[in-house]
């Protein structure tokens, strides 16, 4: 499973960095503003904008349901080609067993992404970017307190009516996490590995109409030190959705992520994310 992740997203990335090959290079020399691709639910995408972001976000596993909401994206592009983004998340843990319902803030984020291609007349961007994560949440309350730091490249490809866009990013934690204290008397204390990890998605978007896009992304995350239940085990989920714009500016879409294997953090995960550019 774990190479059939992998070479999925390998193949959606082959694929757009062979259109950055091809595309003309007539086109670098025409506005980047021109460069539009759809709005996604989890990839990142690969062209830098001014733009407010809100999501809400419902999962559910075997041992808990999460309640996610708050600012995903506030973002500024002083230029077509580069931007900075803060998250401000808020994050609610509803155990299934006896355990107390926790909420509160949640771990900021903080990105800059640089896209150094940006081909108009192929609808073509590639971006790379590095995101740091600070450790705002609280760790003991299982609401986050990582300090990480994550590179990642992104690319997109407008071709008509379709478009695909793909992302991947390599995560480190900084911070050492707290002890985990023994269970019975007599046994130690455990300090957890820092947590790294290899997050990769693909997105394909149809838009019939000017207003409307079918969205279709492919998620993985691999856990390579950290989470002893998922470590070196490839997280693989499929998120269909779907994407209005109401009013010119505005973006609608909704979507739910569903594992396609054993290995995973939730049964499922409804998204809602409303955007507004400038």
């Amino acid at each position: 499973m774990r190479s059939s992740a992998i070479r999925t997203i390998a193949v959606g990335l082959t694929v757009l960095l062979v259109g950055v090959a091809s595309s003309p290079s007539g086109g670098a020399a025409a506005s980047a503003e021109e460069v539009s691709l759809p709005a996604t639910l989890v990839t990142e995408g690969a062209t830098p904008a001014t733009e407010v972001e809100a999501t809400l976000t419902r999962s559910e596993s075997s041992t808990e349901r999460g309640y996610g909401f708050g600012l995903s994206s506030v973002q500024y592009a002083p230029v077509p080609s580069f931007g900075l983004k803060l998250a401000l998340p808020l994050a609610v843990r509803d155990p299934k067993d006896a355990g107390p319902t926790v909420g509160g803030i949640g771990d900021v984020s903080v990105m800059a992404k640089y896209a150094p291609l940006m081909l108009p007349a192929g609808q073509l961007a590639l971006a790379a970017g590095l995101k740091l994560t600070l450790p705002t949440g609280s760790e003991r309350r299982g609401l986050g307190g990582q300090l990480a730091l994550a590179p990642f490249v992104a690319a997109g490809q407008g071709l008509g009516a379709w478009s695909l866009q793909a992302d991947a990013a390599y995560s480190w934690q900084l911070n050492r996490p707290r002890r985990i204290e023994p269970g019975e008397e007599g046994e130690e204390a455990v300090r957890p590995d820092r947590a790294q990890g290899v997050t990769a998605n693909l997105t394909a978007t149809y838009a019939p109409l000017e207003w409307l896009g079918l969205i279709l992304e492919a998620n993985s995350v691999t856990v390579l030190r950290g989470d002893e239940t998922l470590r070196e085990r490839v997280q693989l989920y499929l998120t269909p959705g779907v994407g209005v714009e109401p009013a010119k500016g505005w973006n609608l879409r909704a979507g739910v992520q569903l594992p396609l294997t054993r290995a995973r953090a939730f049964d499922y995960n409804l998204i809602v994310i409303l955007t507004k550019g400038f």
